[in-house]
């Protein structure tokens, strides 16, 4: 009899947590074009159970309230989402993914001749990159000052753009110089990145323009606004440019349905 009491309350109990689980359906967009992010993972961390989005960004999996999901992809960041009775209710929910901004180190190409003889040659005469300055003693910048302030005065127009104007030309308008200002403006901005969302959402969108569901998606597709856009423009700026793009959405789709 004792055994019978136990198995109809471990069976019950299991029944119980079957019942809880539901399928979760919901769909995945890059959080700056709004496309849908195909291959995304999504995985249960509760129950250990895991998805992937189609092309389409939709995906299903068994979950129950306060399930932690986590959306990922290795372009983006992670989305960790923690499942309320109301997420679950929903029909139509739809997750966003934002990129992870990876800024690539500077790299150096040589071509090498394939005559051996010439190889050899081209080896040896190679500048090489400056920290292998540090495995060879040499004199340091300040040493080699020293020496050269021994007879004659010091120069007081060293490292000034007067001295090379050549050089100052060069690193103001050459791509290479240019491509630097760029990273070091991104890093400037590097806390900006967590407040994209802030900046251009479907909650301050459908304020803005009065559209909802698969029509709002669609005009924030239409902004097609770039990541660097997002991060080094104002909230401001945002607006002015949504409200801007809304007046040719319109004037597109009257042209399209007249």
């Amino acid at each position: 009899m004792k055994k019978l009491i136990a198995f109809t309350f471990v069976f019950a109990f299991f029944a119980s947590f079957s019942a809880a689980q539901t399928l979760f359906s919901a769909k995945i967009y890059d959080g700056i074009n709004f496309l849908p992010v195909n291959g995304a993972n999504v995985y249960n961390l509760s129950s250990g159970k895991f998805s992937f989005s189609d092309k389409n960004g939709y995906f299903s999996i068994f979950a129950s309230v306060s399930d932690t999901i986590v959306i990922s992809k290795s372009i983006y960041r992670q989305n960790v989402v923690v499942l309320t009775e109301d997420i679950l209710k929903k029909s139509n929910e739809v997750f966003f993914l934002y990129c992870r901004p990876v800024v690539l180190k500077e790299i150096s190409v040589y071509g090498l001749n394939p005559n051996y003889e010439v190889f050899k040659r081209d080896v040896v005469t190679m500048n090489m990159p400056d920290y292998y300055d540090n495995l060879v003693s040499k004199p340091t910048k300040m040493d080699i000052q020293n020496a050269e302030y021994k007879n004659t005065a010091p120069n007081i127009l060293r490292n000034t753009k007067i001295a090379h104007p050549i050089t100052a030309l060069y690193e103001a308008f050459s791509p290479k110089a240019k491509m630097k200002r760029l990273y070091n403006e991104m890093l400037q901005y590097e806390q900006e990145l967590d407040n994209v969302q802030s900046k251009f959402n479907r909650e301050l969108v459908s304020n803005l323009t009065g559209l909802k569901d698969d029509e709002l998606l669609e005009f924030m597709v239409y902004c097609h606004f770039s990541y660097y856009d997002l991060i080094r423009s104002s909230r401001e700026d945002i607006i002015k440019k949504i409200k801007s793009k809304f007046l040719e959405y319109e004037y597109f789709k009257a042209l399209q349905d007249g």
